[in-house]
């Protein structure tokens, strides 16, 4: 079983939205067309994320972009739970030092 079937298995196939594609199908057949929802776990969404960037960092990277991106990563992960957190409770959620601290790191840069 595919990891899709047990979610439909678990929380049924009615955990549907009608998007706008799919209700302008409908109501030019007169149908109900539904698409499905897609439902995805953090560790799903960190895997993604995290993939993207050492693809990403594979082929372009340096040190500078690296630390970029993971500060990225983890704005994306930490504004999952907390979407209204600023920059500066990122960074003193996710790192050791205080948010001066990381912003320096880009200080100089050019």
């Amino acid at each position: 079983m595919t990891t899709t079937q047990e979610i439909i298995r678990v929380i049924g196939s009615d955990v549907v939205k009608m998007g706008e594609r799919a209700a302008a199908v409908a109501g030019d057949r007169g149908g109900d067309i539904r698409e499905p929802v897609y439902v995805w776990t953090r560790e799903d969404i960190s895997n993604a994320v995290n993939n993207g960037v050492d693809l990403v960092n594979d082929e372009l990277g340096s040190e500078r972009d690296t630390d970029l991106m993971n500060i990225v990563v983890n704005a994306v992960m930490t504004l999952l739970e907390n979407p209204h957190y600023t920059l500066d409770e990122v960074i003193q959620e996710c790192y050791d030092e205080d948010p001066e601290e990381v912003r320096s790191w880009w200080t100089g840069w050019i």
